[in-house]
């Protein structure tokens, strides 16, 4: 089967070759392999970029411990629905992000910088998992090289911020510039998140804790009125709760993807465990997430769509909403 390799990937191949240091190759092989078609013809080369990324990695990680540093662990893979990084200033509030949402052990302490790794945890919706991943703080002084990767690769950013810091503006700010010297820009939407020059347009939303402080409210709606049109601004108390009962909710529907059920001819659905698809998926895009030959012998489905339809005859290209229930004919 043909590679079929598109502009994006040749793009960031080129990016790859013209690259000095290990830690623009790196940033160079995560771009090839987030862009890369996934299909059988590309697998070869999909294994050999993962293979070069856990080389430098792994080169990356004896450079720290050989400079005094414990290791870091710097790589978590994609699991659940879609996987939400959490970054932010010290002491903004990003290990109790975690804490609240998950039931990852994690260290929540009033001092600065004591989370150094990054730690997984996975968010409950309903009836899916969204995994969240804390990483260490980014400062004037301090910004993990290797934390350059996987905030270029994740499906959402979560910048946190402390609604009771008297320098928020200034911690935004920062985080942002650091970013940007890494080629990461956080925007609140993006058509295309790799550009041919190597930057990337990761999407973010702001997420402001302590909203319970005494000046957590004023600065909610400073933050509000000069960063609202360029991100969503969401406050949340860990002490009262207030914002915490929807935040799973919204994380869900900024993540832009859609639940879909599947339903043997004759039988009940199953709904405990839904196919996770991205919004704007088809009856042939779920089928081939099945098995490829279920996709490739697929002739229609039938829908079962909340409110809408009851078993309707669909073609192949219908696009699939959130909870549809779907039974596929070959």
């Amino acid at each position: 089967m043909p590679a079929n390799l598109t502009p994006e990937y040749f793009e960031a191949e080129k990016l790859y070759k013209q690259a000095r240091t290990d830690e623009e190759r790196l940033l160079a092989l995560e771009q090839m392999l987030a862009v890369i078609p996934k299909h059988k013809g590309t697998e070869k080369l999909q294994s050999d970029i993962k293979k070069r990324i856990a080389r430098l990695r792994e080169g990356q990680e004896k450079k720290g411990v050989k400079g005094g540093k414990s290791g870091s662990q710097f790589y978590i893979p994609k699991e659940g629905a879609g996987q939400v990084v959490v970054i932010g200033a010290p002491n903004s509030g990003k290990s109790s992000v975690l804490a609240r949402f998950t039931k990852a052990q994690v260290e929540v302490a009033d001092y600065p910088f004591s989370t150094t790794n990054l730690q997984p945890g996975m968010m409950v919706f309903e009836n899916v998992k969204i995994q969240l991943v804390d990483t260490p703080p980014i400062s004037e002084d301090y910004f993990e090289p290797w934390m350059t990767g996987i905030i270029r690769n994740a499906d959402l950013v979560l910048l946190v911020v402390s609604l009771g810091s008297s320098a928020i503006l200034e911690e935004i700010e920062l985080v942002r510039e650091k970013l940007r010297s890494r080629k990461v820009e956080l925007v609140q939407e993006s058509e295309e998140k790799f550009k041919p020059d190597g930057m990337a347009f990761v999407r973010a939303i702001i997420l402001g804790t302590h909203l319970d402080s005494d000046v957590g409210m004023d600065n909610l709606e400073v933050v509000q009125s000069l960063y609202g049109k360029d991100f969503e601004v969401f406050g949340i108390s860990f002490k009262s709760g207030e914002g915490a009962e929807v935040f799973p909710r919204r994380i869900f529907e900024l993540l832009k993807i859609v639940r879909v059920y599947t339903k043997s001819p004759g039988k009940e659905p199953d709904l405990t465990d839904p196919v996770v698809l991205a919004k704007g998926a088809t009856v042939l895009d779920f089928a081939y997430s099945i098995h490829k030959e279920l996709a490739k012998n697929l002739k229609y489905a039938r829908i079962w769509s909340k409110n809408k339809y009851e078993g309707l005859r669909v073609a192949r290209d219908y696009v699939l909403l959130d909870e549809d229930i779907c039974e596929l004919h070959s």
